[in-house]
Parts: structure tokens; C-alpha cells; sequence
């Protein structure tokens, strides 16, 4: 059944800011199962994972760059064996007479040598103390980047040194998810805007709200928690949670789980804020983004609004923010769903419906992010976007002088990640357990889980996706954080590019594209010493190859991004070269570009060889599916444009090719389309 907190009670005000979400019943399962036949199929997960890895394992030998493995044979371990062992680099640690098998140290190139000997059954890690990835860490291919060891210390990325601002409802400081160890948290700075709303407050009681919890005010209640509602907790928990696995569970892990996060209340023990609030976040964020290393602002809120992202104060609020070189995340509205329509003998049809991304979603810098259903499996093959999901175009408007309606129509959101049925930290005390006790998910005060599903849900998990691209490579812009994750995402299958985004975020595959780059383009834009054309790739470093292997499934990158939410570009030359679409303070929006919020003169935006891929969308417009635009690319679709894409004189350039105004929908009523099925 599909819950939120906002029924029976009077919320949808103008100004409001509301959490909307779906409360669902279920539980992860297992991991995916490895592949069932080949070489690889003898591997375990642990080992397929290290073929691919670039981090360091706990059962690795930094000295002799070698992994200890366990290989088990068929019968008693043969001299053959053991010569193979020796020839391909390896050493027999010890044999054993409990198992047929032995303990080897062997090159991660020599492994799939040995697994191929017809007498190997099975190879597996030789664990220390491995943790047990989280569904999350497993479901985005975050467990590919990073491992556990001894007394849960962790490998690889988990958002070190990486500040994330948490606008939202408030985090319980002293829950277990955000302990540091020694009494310490890793929350390492708090603001409390809303408190101080009075306005709030008093529209509040005029809607007959101030009896919950004994008003929305009302903290006492709560001691020293400052979550009176409960989402922030959540949200925080699912960036940056530190919950490990143990007998009975294979824990909550959040994706970043050594960042630090800062708490920003902007909305009260109700889940409301106004506008107002959010902008003063916002403000109090920018003046202290150095103070707390904020590189990422996470936003799991939405505003109704139906004016342009050109002149939106909270747009416009999140634009200063991206040009001051932060990350924006957002959530791109839970309105993806109208109210159903009975359908006679057949029961209700559910409609989905486009042009429906919130604000600040709407915007075209920041990172806005619709829900995946993962269906509780780590695997990804059975992904789906959830129906409750916010669908692009978007749909706020300018009039013109004559007083028509001129729609943005930009492309959002800018991708999927899992969303439905997500378990995080539960805020003691909280509005959404006290409404809906079947929330809660294991355990009791500060070591307390609950299970949430919507756009807030799937936004911080982008968020922390972007802590960890920063921790491996600090240099990259906001700009590149976005065509990163979108130029890896998954495409998934039946999803239009107003659905899915450019696809299923790939942590896997954006840490190694990201691994690839500069690391000082950040600093040389602002010294002004980088120009459109200079090489973008790290030496000797190469493209990756444009495809990931999560589990046992392996599939090609979507390969294309939307700029400024009005054209498809694709190609590896977009991340060869510089392109200016990087610079945080460019905003390119169909023919329009603006520089720091003015009108952009003379400047070159795209090279030459990047790929004008608005030719794949160019029948079904929005409604393109996304595999559609990853095959059209492929077969040769899409146009290099041979001199890039230049604006003179306020009027862009491209050569060879003529650059149309995207794949947006053509002006009229917001779309709907019906569905036989419910939310499965």
C-alpha cells in the first residue's frame, strides 16, 4: 500500500515545502549469484570483484602484489597444480587435509589461469574479517570500490575528507549510524534555521497541525535530538550511515560512511519548511562551505512551483551555489503518480505523469534524481523506475510579451538510483514512527532502522555517489560529477529518457571514468588557465572501457548526458578535452547561454568530434527510450560535430551540424500514461 505522511491532513500550501515518500513492506535479499557457467563461474564474488578492482583488498599483499586465495579442487590437490601455481607467479602458502585445496598467493592476472586447470572447482578469498556489503553498496556497485577488513576498518573510497550538507528535517546526532568512535560524531556542524518560523508555526495552527507531537515546534519531547520528524536522520543515514554487518544482518551501510555530514534543519518536526528557510540554508551553507570542506548540498525536498528556473528564487539559490563549485543534489518530486482511475470490470489503472519534477529539481545545474525499484535484489537486470517518480520534462514557465506561456521543457530527471523500500537510520522519537509504527524496521533509541521509499530517498544516495567521485578525484567540477554519472548510468530496459534519466547510476563505472581525469580542473578554471580543447585525461591514463560488470552482469554505459537539460551530447571526446559546459558558472540552456548570470559574448563550448546525439530522440522526443539512444549512438545516429559548438555574438555556432533545440515536448497539458499493473 502506498503511504504518506501528508494524507488527512491539510499540507499542500503555497510556499510549502513537503516530504513526500512511499512506506513499504520488505527486506534485502542475498547477493546476485555468479554467472553459471565459464571460468569466471568457479570464482567467488569477492574474487570476481578483484579482477576489476582498482582498490586495495583486505586479503591482499601490498609487498608481493599478490591475493591470497583459497583453491579447492576436484580430489586430492595434484603436483600440476601446484607447478601452475609456481609458473603463473604464485606461491602455496599451505595445503590443507580437511579440504582438498590449498592457500596461494597469487597475481590477480594469474587467477583466471589457475581457475581455468580442469582440476580447480572453486576459488575463494582468503577473508580477513570481510563485512558484508550493504543492498545498497551492492545494488549501485559500491561494494566494487571498496572493501573491509580487521575491526571494520575500511578500504578504499568511503568519502574521506568529503563535507555534505543535509537540508532537511534535522539529524540525530547521537545515533549509532554517525558515531565516530571515542563519543565523537560525524556530524560535524548544525544550524537550525526553521526554529526560529514563526510564520510557520502559526500557519501551522491555523490547519489544525499543532496537536501532533504536542505542536511542530515542540523538541523537548525529543531531549537533544533535533530530528523531530524523522527524514533527515534517514536521509543522512542512507549519504553517510556507518552500520556494519554482523550474524544477523548484513547492515545498512550509507555510501559515503566516513564523510562528514553538517545538518541544516530546514524543515520542522512535521516535515514543513517555507522557501524562505531553504534559501537561508542555503545561505548559511555558502558562508560556511570552508569552515566544514561542504563540497555536495543534498536537497530531499520539493516546492511547488511553476515558474521558470530563470527567475525561481530557489533555483536561482541552488545556481550560486553550483557556481561556487558545489555539488547540488536534488529529489525530483514523488508526483510521478496521479490518483488512479477505476477501470470497471478491470479494477484501477494507476497514470504516470510527466512534467512532473519538482523545484529545485527543475533546475538545469543541479543533479536531479527520480527512484529506482530495485525489488530488494542486488542485482540489476530486474531494476524498474518506480511509478510514484517525478517525470521530466519540466514544466515551469515564462509569459511573453504577448502572454503566452513559454515552457522550459528541460530534461529531468538526470538519472535513477534505488529508492523503494531503502532501510536507514530511525530519529527516536520521530512524527513518521509515531504515525506509522510499521515503518520501523530493527532495533530500539539510538541503534534504531526504518524502512523509507521515494525521490528523498534515491537523492542522498547520488549525494554520497558524489563524495566518493570528489574523494577520488577532488579536482572535478559539479558539471563533471553530472556528465560522469550520467555517461556511466545503466540504461534500464522500457525506461524513456523522462523516466530513467540518462539511467541507473554506476558507482563502479563513474569511480573508474573519474579515476581517469585531472585532477586540477577545479582550480585551473578558476585560475583561468584551462581551455576548451585541453586534455582532460590524466597521463598515461586512457578512456576505461565503456562498460561495467556488477555481479555477474556486465553491460555497456548509456554513453550519452543531457547539457543544460535541452540537448544530447555523447562520445569519449567529452571527457578527452575540456569542454566549457564544466565551468560552473556556464549555464547553456537550448540557444541561451549565460556566464556568472550574464549573457555569454564570444566563447567556444564544445570541441570538435563530440557527438550531437539529438538525432536518436528525434522522433519519439521525450518519450525516447533510453537503450534506443544507447543503440542509435552505436549504429551511428548521432553527428560529430566537426568544428564544436561556438557561440558568437550571442548566437550559437555548430559546425557541420545544426544544432536544433533538443528533445523537448512540445507545448500544451502535462502528459499521462496508463498502466494495467500497480507499484510492483
Amino acid at each position: 500500500m502506498r503511504h504518506t505522511p501528508a494524507s488527512g491532513i491539510k499540507r499542500r500550501a503555497i510556499l510549502s515545502i513537503t516530504i513526500l515518500f512511499l512506506a513499504m513492506a520488505g527486506l534485502p535479499r542475498g547477493q546476485a549469484r555468479a554467472q553459471s557457467g565459464g571460468t569466471t563461474a568457479k570464482l567467488s564474488v569477492a574474487v570476481q570483484q578483484a579482477l576489476a578492482a582498482s582498490e586495495t583488498l583486505v586479503w591482499s599483499d601490498l609487498a608481493s602484489r599478490t591475493v591470497r586465495v583459497l583453491i579447492q579442487t576436484y580430489g586430492r590437490v595434484d603436483s600440476d597444480l601446484l607447478a601452475a601455481i609456481t609458473q603463473n607467479g604464485g606461491s602455496v602458502v599451505r595445503q590443507f587435509t580437511a579440504i582438498d585445496g590449498v592457500l596461494a598467493a597469487l597475481p590477480i592476472a594469474s587467477i583466471l589461469t589457475i581457475a581455468a586447470l580442469p582440476q580447480v572447482e572453486r576459488i575463494s578469498a582468503d577473508h580477513l574479517a570481510q563485512q558484508m556489503s550493504s543492498h545498497l553498496e551492492a545494488a549501485t556497485g559500491a561494494d566494487q570500490i571498496r572493501s573491509y577488513g580487521i575491526l571494520n576498518t575500511i578500504i578504499g573510497l568511503d568519502g574521506s575528507g568529503v563535507g555534505i550538507a543535509v537540508l532537511d528535517s534535522g539529524i540525530m546526532v547521537g545515533h549509532s549510524d554517525f558515531s565516530n568512535g571515542l563519543l565523537s560524531s560525524r556530524v560535524a556542524g548544525s544550524t537550525d534555521i526553521v526554529s526560529s518560523n514563526q510564520n510557520l508555526s502559526q500557519f501551522e495552527s491555523r490547519l489544525g497541525l499543532g496537536t501532533l507531537l504536542g505542536g511542530a515546534l515542540n523538541l523537548s519531547l525529543l531531549g537533544s535530538n533535533d530530528d523531530g520528524f524523522g527524514h533527515g536522520s534517514h536521509v543522512a543515514g542512507v549519504i553517510a550511515g556507518r552500520s556494519y554487518a554482523s550474524w544477523v544482518s548484513r547492515g545498512y551501510m550509507g555510501l559515503a560512511p566516513n564523510a562528514s555530514v553538517v545538518d541544516v534543519r530546514v524543515l520542522d518536526g512535521l516535515g514543513l519548511g517555507q522557501v524562505s528557510d531553504v534559501l537561508a540554508g542555503i545561505d548559511w551553507v555558502m558562508a560556511n562551505r570552508s569552515a566544514f570542506n561542504i563540497k555536495v548540498i543534498n536537497l530531499s525536498l520539493a516546492a511547488s512551483s511553476s515558474e521558470s528556473y530563470v527567475t525561481d528564487p530557489l533555483c536561482r539559490a541552488v545556481r550560486r551555489a553550483v557556481a561556487a563549485g558545489i555539488t547540488v543534489v536534488a529529489a525530483a518530486g514523488n508526483f510521478g503518480l496521479s490518483a488512479s482511475l477505476n477501470n470497471g470490470n478491470t479494477g484501477s489503472i494507476p497514470i504516470e505523469t510527466y512534467g512532473s519534477i519538482a523545484c529545485p529539481g527543475n533546475d538545469p545545474m543541479v543533479i536531479t534524481v527520480g527512484s529506482a525499484n530495485t525489488h530488494q535484489t542486488d542485482q540489476r537486470s530486474d531494476d524498474t523506475v518506480n511509478y510514484f517518480s517525478s517525470r521530466g520534462p519540466t514544466r515551469g514557465y515564462q509569459l511573453d510579451a504577448s502572454g503566452n506561456k513559454q515552457y522550459d521543457n528541460l530534461l529531468k530527471p538526470d538519472l535513477v538510483a534505488p529508492g523503494n523500500r531503502i532501510i536507514s537510520a530511525q530519529s527516536a522519537g520521530c512524527t513518521l514512527i509515531n504515525q506509522y509504527p510499521g515503518l520501523h524496521q530493527s532495533g530500539s533509541g539510538s541503534t534504531a532502522f526504518m524502512q523509507l521509499s521515494g525521490t528523498s530517498v534515491a537523492s542522498p544516495v547520488v549525494a554520497g555517489a558524489a563524495a566518493l567521485l570528489l574523494q577520488k578525484n577532488p579536482g572535478l567540477t559539479p558539471g563533471l560529477i553530472k556528465a560522469i554519472l550520467q555517461y556511466t548510468a545503466q540504461q534500464i530496459p522500457n525506461a524513456n529518457i523522462s523516466e530513467q534519466g540518462a539511467g541507473l547510476l554506476n558507482i563502479m563505472g563513474a569511480v573508474q571514468l573519474a579515476g581517469a581525469l585531472r585532477r586540477d580542473v577545479s582550480s585551473s578554471i578558476k585560475a583561468v588557465s584551462i581551455a576548451v580543447g585541453d586534455s582532460l585525461l590524466v597521463p598515461p591514463a586512457s578512456m576505461p572501457v565503456a562498460s561495467s560488470t556488477l555481479g555477474s552482469e556486465t553491460f555497456t554505459w548509456g554513453g550519452y548526458i543531457f547539457a543544460g537539460g535541452s540537448h544530447l551530447l555523447a562520445g569519449s571526446e567529452l571527457f578527452k578535452h575540456y569542454q566549457r559546459i564544466y565551468d560552473p558558472a556556464v549555464v547553456w540552456v537550448g540557444s541561451q547561454v549565460t556566464i556568472n548570470g550574464g549573457p555569454a559574448a564570444n566563447c567556444q563550448l564544445i570541441t570538435a568530434n563530440v557527438i550531437n546525439g539529438d538525432p536518436t530522440a528525434s522522433i519519439s522526443g521525450v518519450f525516447t527510450l533510453g537503450w534506443a539512444i544507447t543503440n542509435g549512438l552505436a549504429s551511428g545516429m548521432g553527428v560529430a560535430f566537426s568544428q564544436g559548438v561556438t557561440l558568437v555574438n550571442g548566437i550559437i555556432v555548430a559546425g557541420g551540424v545544426t544544432m536544433s533545440e533538443g528533445v523537448t515536448m512540445s507545448e500544451g497539458v502535462t502528459m499521462s500514461e496508463f498502466y494495467n499493473q500497480g507499484e510492483p
